[in-house]
């Protein structure tokens, strides 16, 4: 039983894991890859007046491996103990938490428009630091700035579609069509619509499809595909491990 997983191996193998202790056979295809910003100069400019900042915003967790490990070039991270940081969902709390600092507390829902409110609820008079990836909603940024927030963004990592081969593209469009790929699971928009730009109008052969996130969520009913798997209906903040057993449970059903 073969489940796709939308992810490149080194960012999905836990994910991985639990899937294979199901009895399930994972097969990846990297529709995202996660680089470099083309130019590292505002975030230079931004880490050395990082002593203008009271707080730090994130909403993803390579935004924060991305940040941290380029902050480490110009001074100690201890250097970053007085600030207060914000984060959506679990994986970015962990994240931040990995370099040793707390995470102030979550917002009710894992999205960044939850933050953004419980932060212009909160936390007027401060100034932010918003380190993000290139795809961030510039909209929500500008919102943020009219309802009196100080806050300036920077982009530390750049999200964009890999290169497929041909032939690893037909061997998994094989598998879809003829159905022995029996699950198809994303974890981002631009992953959905990448996937999408890779295969063009595949044929799906009764696939189920397992998301997390509501942005993912969205963009797959967007582009008219049908979610099956949706584990935010049990649980605001889903991991990998509660992903896998849903598939699981699925998968006794159809059996």
């Amino acid at each position: 039983m073969k489940v796709l997983i939308t992810r490149d191996r080194s960012q999905a193998l836990e994910f991985a894991k639990y899937l294979e202790s199901f009895g399930f056979v994972p097969v990846f295809l990297p529709t995202i890859e996660i680089t470099e910003p083309d130019s590292w100069d505002e975030v230079d400019e931004k880490i050395k007046r990082i002593d203008d900042y009271t707080d730090i915003i994130f909403t993803s967790s390579n935004a924060v491996r991305f940040f941290f490990e380029r902050f480490a070039k110009f001074h100690p991270i201890e250097k970053l103990r007085t600030k207060k940081f914000h984060a959506v969902g679990i994986k970015t709390k962990s994240e931040v938490e990995k370099y040793g600092f707390s995470v102030e507390t979550l917002p009710a829902k894992s999205d960044k428009e939850d933050l953004f409110a419980k932060i212009l609820s909160e936390k007027r008079g401060s100034r932010f630091l918003f380190p993000h990836g290139n795809l961030v909603d510039e909209l929500s940024i500008k919102l943020l700035k009219e309802n009196g927030l100080e806050i300036d963004n920077i982009v530390v990592y750049k999200t964009v579609k890999p290169e497929v081969s041909e032939e690893e593209k037909e061997n998994i469009k094989k598998m879809i069509e003829d159905g022995d790929i029996k699950f198809i699971t994303f974890f981002s928009p631009s992953s959905v619509r990448n996937f999408f730009e890779i295969f063009g109008q595949i044929k799906f052969n009764g696939q189920k499809i397992a998301v997390i996130g509501e942005t993912t969520l969205r963009e797959c009913e967007k582009l008219g595909l049908n979610v099956d798997i949706n584990p935010m209906k049990f649980n605001p903040k889903p991991d990998a491990k509660f992903l896998a057993e849903l598939i699981s449970k699925e998968n006794k059903f159809l059996g």
